[in-house]
């Protein structure tokens, strides 16, 4: 009989998926379940943490930023001091010297704030963007929220003065970059980042859309942030190189 053998397999496949699920098979099933949901919860918990590491830094920034306050009042008041005759040049000296090591501290500061909201913002949707299908080189998708573009040039920072001489013949002035490659703050929060570099530019401005086309032409890859996240104010900027993610788990 011809349609036998077909028969048998219409029987014998559903006994045979029984076996499976049933003699281990559901194992193999609660294996992959079990290490995505560790993989997800990690993430949040790592998201959560960067979050934490923000508002801790955003507290002692507003305390670098009272000194300042104070520091610069003094040099006000010492500067009048030795005006009316009541305190030596070096006195001067000394409060201009505080006051600019705080002016220092405050900028360290707000970059790597604004580091870590830029880390955030990349994180949160990261999952998203590593679910685009990039196939293709020179390939671009866009959503509400972000936009990636593959980019067939072997891009590395090695390559980053040409975007920044780029900019400056284009607009005259320096490429607002606020992360280049794996800084300190990136090793603090766990982010894999060794290899790109953020650009603090809103996408729909004049300079973030210039910027824009000159990395498609270039076949450059970027990842342009939209909007920020919940949890971090500040987070639309162009990511240029591949997607960052954590250390360990690329």
């Amino acid at each position: 009989m011809k349609d036998r053998p077909l028969l048998l397999s219409a029987v014998l496949l559903p006994i045979a998926l029984v076996i499976f699920i049933v003699g281990g098979g559901q194992d193999w099933l609660r294996a992959r379940f079990i290490r995505w949901a560790e993989h997800s919860e990690s993430t949040g918990a790592s998201i959560a943490a960067m979050k934490e590491l923000l508002a801790n830094d955003q507290r002692l920034l507003v305390s670098h930023e009272k000194a300042q306050s104070a520091l610069r009042a003094e040099v006000v008041r010492q500067r009048k001091l030795l005006q009316d005759g009541g305190t030596d040049k070096a006195a001067v000296t000394q409060a201009e010297q505080a006051f600019v090591a705080s002016l220092r501290k405050v900028h360290e500061m707000q970059a790597q704030v604004l580091e870590i909201q830029i880390a955030i913002t990349e994180a949160v949707l990261g999952a998203k963007v590593d679910r685009f299908a990039m196939a293709d080189k020179n390939n671009f998708r866009e959503t509400e929220n972000f936009a990636r573009f593959s980019g067939g040039a072997n891009w590395s920072l090695r390559d980053a003065p040409a975007i920044q001489n780029y900019f400056v013949k284009t607009f005259g002035y320096n490429l607002p970059v606020s992360a280049y490659g794996q800084s300190p703050t990136h090793n603090r929060l766990g982010f894999d980042h060794r290899n790109a570099m953020d650009v603090a530019l809103y996408p729909d401005s004049t300079e973030g859309r210039a910027l824009i086309n000159y990395l498609r032409q270039a076949g450059i890859p970027f990842i342009v942030f939209k909007s920020a996240v919940l949890g971090a104010s500040t987070g639309p900027h162009i990511h240029i190189g591949r997607p960052s993610g954590w250390i360990g788990r690329r």
